[in-house]
């Protein structure tokens, strides 16, 4: 079986939210990084244990998870022994499909917003607002202030009836309501265009860059398999980095700093694919 590995983002990364960089790995978010990272989206479960081992897992946590996320719709067993990733199980599969090219998401600002309001949203509900939050997180939206208003700039490519669909794939409530906001008071537009900290998102990137260009230019003196897990835990945290950039027009945030946080990210990967490739079985 010929298999080509990304070291990189998994989707329960945003669903459980895996400490960055903490050395640690959950077996179900191993699971989920190598399959939705593998070109064939198709792996056995030897492979999957040997990875485990790599990172510091058991077979017997590996394979708990595996049935576990077989249950949970995340994961298929087409074949005995070989395990699939369900990119339906999932609202998230996209954002691990695109994040080489969420800059092109992005759409010259004509200055306008677009707003949620979900004041209706039962917050009671906790799978359901869990779901809602991170969808909101997704897409760069932050909180007015004003009581159910959500923010962010009108700058994504489909527009307002575009994002509407976007948020509804990944998970905002249907009691919530997607709108076009304009004519914003001075005061409110001031409020809104300080909605990030810009300063927090620039420190990020800038230390996440640097921990790459480090990693990427001591990985041929570690062992492999060192190397191997090196490259999984950073590359997972940067692509998780890049994934929740809110994509906020140059007006507010240049991305300069994104774009050289991807291309970066761009040249690790591949060579963090060719030491799985040396690691896991054939």
């Amino acid at each position: 079986m010929t298999q080509k590995y990304n070291s990189g983002y998994n989707p329960a990364g945003l669903e459980e939210r895996t400490p960055e960089g903490a050395g640690e790995l959950a077996a179900g978010d191993l699971v989920l990084d190598i399959l939705s990272t593998h070109d064939a989206r198709r792996i056995s479960v030897a492979a999957l244990c040997r990875a485990g081992e790599v990172c510091g897992l058991r077979d017997q946590n590996v394979r708990v998870a595996l049935n576990r996320l077989v249950r949970q719709g995340k994961i298929a067993n087409p074949v005995r022994g070989v395990y699939t990733l369900n990119a339906g199980g999932s609202g998230l599969f996209g954002e691990v499909e695109n994040w080489l090219r969420k800059e092109q998401r992005a759409v010259p600002w004509q200055g306008g917003w677009v707003g949620v309001v979900d004041g209706a949203v039962p917050r009671r509900e906790k799978t359901l607002w869990r779901r809602h939050e991170r969808a909101l997180m997704l897409r760069g939206f932050r909180a007015l202030g004003v009581s159910g208003l959500q923010l962010r700039p009108d700058n994504l490519h489909g527009g307002v009836p575009g994002l509407r669909e976007d948020l509804r794939a990944l998970g905002l409530a249907d009691q919530a309501t997607v709108i076009a906001v304009g004519d914003l008071s001075r005061e409110d537009e001031q409020r809104a265009r300080g909605l990030w900290d810009l300063a927090a998102l620039e420190a990020t990137y800038r230390d996440t860059l640097s921990r790459l260009e480090r990693s990427q230019a001591g990985l041929q003196a570690l062992p492999v398999e060192v190397a191997a897990r090196e490259s999984l835990l950073l590359g997972r945290a940067a692509i998780r980095s890049i994934i929740h950039d809110p994509l906020l027009p140059d007006a507010l945030m240049g991305g300069d700093l994104r774009h050289r946080l991807i291309e970066r990210m761009r040249d690790y990967q591949s060579e963090a694919k060719q030491l799985w490739m040396r690691v896991l079985p054939a």
